[in-house]
């Protein structure tokens, strides 16, 4: 968990030294800087998987700030929520067929089906934060998700001890990343002697997976650990807990200002952060180098980090900052 957090430090002490550099408000439509040196001439088109939330509103803070920053022009846009599949679809079709785009970014909301609408198109296809299985796509930018997970199943079974019994809320089943989550999760409890006995799915939404978690501690009464594969739902779970009068050790997944703050307050254990920011500003940096003809990695990893108690008001504070409020 100390070589998490130290490495975690060189990514937010990046991302912050991007931030000050001048990021924007995040928000849909045309960005385009004019930095000394810039690709001016580069134009980007970045589809997110939707504006209208805390997590996107950071990756879409780093987008705009890259935008500024490397000089280049980004078309920023994002569906109006995370179910909206036929919306992002017809916004990548859009996209497209814009002969002015020179590379596209996308974190797809049905990767299957993004690809099918992707098709044989020329020009260079990124994906951020959620991976997709497109033959010719140029890179994917964002979390390891299942070592970032494994590393937050340590840190709860560490809190829980061995010979505990656990609970995995996920979101939609079948997702690559809900699923990665999963077995990240599970790994690192049962490398700490912990074990998953239950396993649920809420869709991404804390008021189902509050209702989820009443039934889980109504046939579990013994149960001592909830890990969650996002923020929301470790709230939602976290509500059940105490409604029902369990002390449990709940762990989130990616870190948002609500998630740190529950953490803070003590009514979760820990979250696995990501890079959200960090995310934005590379996948525009690496779009830039592929427009250019430029090699680009295939996997770029954002990092991540355990947030408890210990870190839990300095990450804050970074989170504050990246979107201006700090």
């Amino acid at each position: 968990m100390k070589k998490t957090l130290i490495a975690a430090v060189s990514v937010v002490s990046l991302a912050l030294s991007a931030c000050s550099m001048g990021a924007s408000e995040p928000g849909a439509g045309n960005t385009g800087g004019s930095a000394a040196g810039g690709d001016d001439d580069i134009k980007v088109g970045v589809i997110l998987k939707t504006l209208s939330s805390e997590y996107w509103s950071y990756v879409a803070a780093g987008v705009e700030a890259a935008s500024e920053e490397l000089g280049v022009d980004v078309q920023l846009q994002g569906a109006a929520s995370e179910t909206a599949y036929d919306e992002q679809n017809n916004m990548i079709e859009t996209m497209l067929a814009d002969n002015s785009l020179d590379a596209l970014v996308i974190a797809p909301l049905q990767p299957d089906s993004v690809v099918s609408v992707l098709g044989d198109t020329e020009k260079p296809i990124l994906f951020v934060d959620t991976d997709a299985p497109y033959d010719a796509k140029v890179s994917y930018i964002g979390t390891g998700n299942k070592v970032a997970a494994q590393s937050g199943g340590e840190a709860a079974a560490e809190l829980a001890g061995e010979g505990a019994t656990a609970a995995w809320i996920g979101g939609v089943q079948g997702n690559t990343t809900s699923d990665e989550r999963e077995a990240g999760f599970i790994e690192g409890l049962k490398s700490g002697g912990v074990e998953v006995t239950v396993k649920q799915y809420a869709d991404g939404l804390a008021d189902k997976a509050s209702s989820v978690m009443e039934n889980v501690l109504t046939s579990n009464p013994d149960l001592k650990v909830v890990v969650a594969n996002n923020d929301e739902m470790a709230a939602g779970a976290a509500r059940a807990a105490e409604a029902a009068g369990k002390d449990l050790v709940i762990f989130g997944f990616d870190g948002i200002q609500a998630g740190v703050q529950n953490v803070i307050d003590g009514t979760v254990a820990g979250t696995v952060a990501q890079d959200p920011y960090g995310m934005g500003y590379k996948a525009v940096e690496a779009a830039i180098a592929a427009a250019k003809g430029e090699t680009v990695e295939e996997f770029i990893d954002t990092g991540s980090t355990v947030i408890t108690q210990e870190n839990a008001e300095e990450y804050l504070a970074t989170l504050r900052e990246q979107l201006g409020e700090g």
